[in-house]
This record gives C-alpha cells, structure tokens and sequence, in this order.
C-alpha cells in the first residue's frame, strides 16, 4: 500500500525493498523484431525469454492475435550475427529463415510449412535475410550470408518460391542491405557497402532492371559512397525511388526522380538509425505524397507527417519517443513498433485522422503501481571535450521508502552497446529495477551516439575508449556536483561495446567503486581476430587501422592495463558468444585473481551476444543485485541468490 511522502519510512538508498522483481523484469522482457503488414492484418516478431528466447511471429487481423509460425520453430536470421527481415508475408503464406539451419521455409499455413532452400553439410552455412516478396509472388529477394566459403561472402539472390531455386542478383561487394522490388517488380533498389566502411560510414545506393524469368540487367548507382550514409530505399505507390541519406550531416529523407535528387526535409534532424539489423522501416507511405516518418529532436523520436508536394512537416503529438525501426502504414493507421517514458516498448495501431493509439502486443504496460515509477530527465553537460554531450537521469523513486537527509544515493552509469547506437527514455524495467530500490541511475548517450547528427557519431572515431570514458565520467562528476548522487558510490555497467567503455573508466580512472561487465571488450586485438564479418573493420575507424595502430590498440585495452584496476567487478558471460567470445572474459578473469581483486565471473550456457533466456535474465539481475549490495555494504532484507566473490 502507498504512503503519503511525509509518511514514507527512511532506509539507505540501495536497500529498499521493490515490487519489480527480476521475475517481473524477466517476464515482460518479449523483444520485438521484424514487422510487416499485409492484406488486412499486421505481423511481427517476437523473441520469448519463456520460450527459451524462441523466435515466433504474430498476426492480429484486427480482433485476435495468434502465432503464425510453426510451434517446432524459432524464426531468426544470424547474417551478420544480428539478423533482421527474417519473415515476409504474402497471399501465398508465410516465408522466414528458421534459426536453427538458418534456411529458408514456406508455410501456407502454421500446419503446411515446407523447407524451400537447401541445407548444406555445414552448419548454418548458407543463411538469408532482409526477405523480400515480388509483386506476383514468384521471387523472394534475400541477402544471402555464406560460411561455406573462405573468406565469407555476401550477396543479393532471388529465391524461386516454387522450386527454391537460387540465382545471385548482385555479387562482389563486401556486404548488401535493403532489397526493394518497385511497385510493378521491373526494378530493384538495394544498398551495399565495402570493408572497412560501417553501413552508419558510408553505402551505395543501386538500382537493376529485373526480367519476367528474374534476371538482372542494367545495374547502376544512384548516390552514395564512402563519405555519405544511404539507408532504407523504398518505392512510392507510384514507383518514385525514396531513400535516407546524411549527406546533408543528417539522416534526412530524399527522392530520385528523372536522374534528379530532391530533398524532402532539409532539416537538421535525423530520421534514420544506424543498419545493425537488416530489415528497418523508419518510414511509411501513406500514398505517394504522404510519409509518415520517425525523426529526432534532442535524441528522442517523434512520429511527423510529411507532405511530400509542400515540404511540410507536422508531428503527430503523440507520448511516444522512440520508434526503432519499425514503421508501416495501412487502411488509414500507422502500424509501428514504439516506446515512451511511461509505456515500454510495445506494438500500437495509430489512427491518423485523430491520433488515437491502440496497443496490439509487446509487453508495454508498467505492471506495478505507477509510483514506483521514475521518469528520464534528459541532462546535458559539458564534457572533458568542452563539447555537450547527453545523457537520460532517473533519480530514485519508491513509494514507501525515502533516504535519511544527509546521504545520497549510489548512482549507476549505465554505457549502452554498439558503441554506434544510442539509449532512448523508453520506460525500462531493468532500469526500474534499480530506482525502485533507491539507486540513482544515468544512461547516458556518449559521443558517437545517433539521432545528434553525423558530426555526433563520428565523434567516436579514433577515440573509442577515450572520449565515451570522459562522457560517462562526466556524467556522473555532473550529477555529483549537483548533490543527486554519493561520490563514494559510483558504479558503472554495460554490455558488448558498453562493457569495453565500462573496463576502461574502471581501469583509466578513479571515479568508480565497482562495476559490472556482460560480454564486454577486454582487448581489442582479440576482439580483431574472435569477431565476425560485419563487424571485423568496425575499429578501423574507432581506433585505427591494423596492425599500423597496433600501439594504440594496446593502450586502449583494459587486459594490457590491470595494474592500474583495483576496484571490484562482475563478469557476465554468455557460453555461445560469436560477437565477443568467452576467451575475453576469462582472460579478464584470470587477470583479477592474479591482483586479487574482489569480483565474480559467471557463465551462461546456451547464451550467445544478449541475453534472452528467462533464467538467465532473473540470474543475471539478481547476481548484479548481489554484488553491489555486498561492495558497497548495503544491508537489505530482500533474500537473494549468493554468488562466489
């Protein structure tokens, strides 16, 4: 029950007791993927952490929602490890790549489903993704990934859905994106790029003739290149091409029509996100003169109309602020994948003549009482740099217990992945799980985050390691400053990307009391040599290129370094990580028990790069629980699971 404020009991920050549970964190942590609409219903994909983190694609016609995909299957891509546009739908079934041959199946129905490509005596060796259907239905379009070859190559195939047979459509460049037949199928757009250049660097923009029989002819290049970013090419209803493109300095929306390029909305603010996953709509024709797109303003997104004949941009007003990639347009409603600071992410159906949305899936609603809730405030600060740089503040909020006068909460720096993404004030229930029980928390968007503009984003480049530190050091000496939060009692935490940031302030500076590392980066020469294609000449650019910068690899490597860490660490660990193997964690581990440093080091089986087993998302939190409690001797009643430290 809820007590006045005046009323509230006093307990120290960290120890009070909260109804968001890591079972409840567990239970609506659903991840929603791959959306497209078609006919009269909307499908998308959801990853179940009940169901072991199996893949299952949804359809709501409007009344009912129901699994569509086959019970013994999980849907899922692997290309480029993250996968995405792993279904299609059409009048003649559902086609996906099934997670576990990665090949691709048909199914007319959730009982009549056929194997359509073919699986090779390797493992996974061929995998598909980005799945596109040809207006009559005879050609799937897919970026093809194939491991039975050295080194490993990508391409562009048409796929026959009635025989499986497969021909390639474009082949020779490092990596390809964005298949996209035009309304009558005569031609195809797509985007593809080439080492050491990242799809948020620089990309293509192609366009093909297509034959009857599927056959490409006439290929040429529209824009693009190593300087300039091309993301999501589309056909109007009219079969204008459109496509989004920085080469303003902003992911702004452009058309191509008569060999001519035109601006659609020249502004100062990006609508597009960087290409992790194949598969991204950040915007949708509602006819060919109408858009309705996804575009930042401060970081957070907000869902415009665009009048392609005026230049007119309008925002819808809706509560939302972060749309990831996901935005379709049917019978007069947006159907998108969103979040905002008081609905988690979720699946809604917006109408446009009056804005009303309807929540169709996803786990959006905050299942305990709202005044546990704590809300982002966006904070910006001036960083070592003397630039800005941004971050998300949630201060801690329970409704029955405050802190005594004279202390301050711990505060969580909390370093998001990629590094080349961004956080967003989407309401998180892992983030909750931290304020309800009165530790402070900042999320902060470093330098080389997106949705501040290329100039942001490139920020990073040649400094990963340095200037991410100095933004998440100052994001806490700034809340310090400003009496939010105990000096005594900085932590930091990340995952991938964010775990190298978190090694590295732990390691390069004296700010934190502890911290906790999930499949982190702990020596970027190692990294070099475990990772996979897509990502294996990222650090060209954020570091420099290899072995001629072999120094400052070396430098920037927190492995290189532990005499200078003697603060405590948790090391997560999943056992089927390709991204970040789990050779680096325990070459990290090894080197806390020569220092005999205080830290915990646990590994889960069946976990690759993100957790998504229940089990594992209960184990994780409670473990992190744990040690920061016995780190910084927070006595609580809560019972939980003891980890060897």
């Amino acid at each position: 029950m809820s007590k006045e404020s005046s009323e509230k009991a006093i307990a120290p920050y960290g120890a009070w007791p909260s109804e968001v549970t890591a079972e409840l964190v567990a239970q609506k942590g659903t991840r929603l993927g791959h959306m497209q609409v078609h006919n009269s219903s909307v499908y998308w994909l959801e990853s179940r952490p009940q169901e072991q983190g199996r893949g299952v694609v949804v359809e709501f016609d409007g009344v009912n929602r129901k699994d569509r995909s086959p019970k013994s299957m999980s849907v899922g891509s692997m290309v480029h490890e993250y996968g995405g546009g792993d279904f299609v739908v059409g009048d003649s079934g559902l086609f996906f790549c099934n997670h576990d041959d990665q090949a691709v199946y048909h199914a007319a129905s959730s009982e009549n489903c056929k194997r359509l490509t073919e699986v090779s005596q390797k493992p996974r060796a061929w995998r598909f993704a980005d799945l596109k259907l040809s207006a009559d239905e005879q050609f799937l379009v897919a970026v093809r990934e194939r491991h039975d070859c050295t080194p490993i190559t990508t391409d562009l195939v048409l796929i026959d859905t009635n025989s499986g047979n497969i021909s390639v459509i474009a082949e020779g460049a490092d990596f390809y994106a964005s298949p996209a037949f035009s309304p009558n199928g005569k031609r195809l757009a797509w985007v593809q790029w080439y080492h050491p250049q990242m799809p948020w660097d620089g990309t293509e923009l192609w366009v093909a003739d297509i034959a009857l029989d599927g056959a490409a002819s006439a290929e040429h290049l529209v824009c693009g290149g190593s300087q300039e970013s091309v993301l999501q090419p589309k056909w109007s209803p009219d079969g204008v091409l459109h496509f989004i493109s920085d080469r303003s300095g902003w992911w702004n929306l452009y058309s191509f029509r008569d060999g001519i390029l035109n601006a659609l909305m020249p502004t100062d603010n990006d609508c597009g996100l960087p290409m992790w996953n194949l598969g991204y709509s950040s915007y949708s024709f509602a006819t060919s003169t109408e858009i309705y797109v996804a575009v930042f303003e401060e970081g957070q997104q907000q869902l415009a109309h665009l009048s392609v004949d005026t230049g007119h941009i309008e925002p819808l007003g809706l509560p939302f602020r972060e749309y990831p990639g996901q935005i379709h347009f049917a019978e007069g409603k947006v159907f998108c994948i969103a979040g905002a600071p008081t609905l988690g992410s979720g699946v809604f159906a917006i109408s446009t003549d009056n804005s009303h949305y309807q929540n169709i899936g996803g786990d959006s609603d905050f299942p305990v009482d709202s005044e546990y809730l704590s809300i982002a405030k966006p904070v910006t600060f001036t960083s070592a740099s003397g630039e800005d740089s941004h971050a998300y503040f949630y201060e801690p909020v329970n409704p029955n217990y405050c802190g005594s006068g004279d202390e301050h909460p711990p505060l969580i720096v909390m370093s998001h992945g990629g590094p080349t993404g961004a956080t967003s004030t989407t309401l998180n229930l892992a983030i909750q799980f931290w304020t309800s029980r009165g530790f402070a928390v900042v999320d902060v968007n470093y330098s080389g985050s997106t949705g501040f503009g290329r100039a942001y984003r490139q920020a990073l480049n040649g400094r990963w390691g340095i200037n991410d530190v100095n933004d998440c050091v100052y994001a806490a000496r700034y809340l310090v400053e400003d009496e939010l939060a105990d000096p005594e009692r900085l932590l930091i935490r990340g995952g991938s990307a964010g775990g190298f940031t978190t090694l590295c302030a732990l390691t390069f500076t004296d700010d934190f009391a502890a911290g906790m590392t999930r499949y982190g980066v702990a020596d970027l020469e190692t990294l070099l040599s475990d990772t996979h294609k897509f990502e294996s000449r990222y650090l060209d650019k954020l570091v420099g290129p290899y072995p001629e910068s072999k120094d400052i690899y070396q430098q920037r490597s927190p492995i290189h370094h532990t005499e200078q860490l003697s603060c405590p660490l948790l090391v997560l660990q999943g056992a089927d990580d390709k991204v970040v193997p789990p050779s680096q964690s325990l070459q990290l581990v090894e080197a806390l028990k020569e220092k005999d440093i205080p830290h915990a080091y646990i590994e889960f089986e069946g976990e690759g790069h993100g957790f998504r087993k229940q089990a594992t998302i209960i184990s994780a939190l409670q473990a992190e629980l744990y040690f920061y409690r016995k780190v910084l001797g927070i006595n609580a009643e809560e019972s939980l699971p003891e980890i060897a430290i």
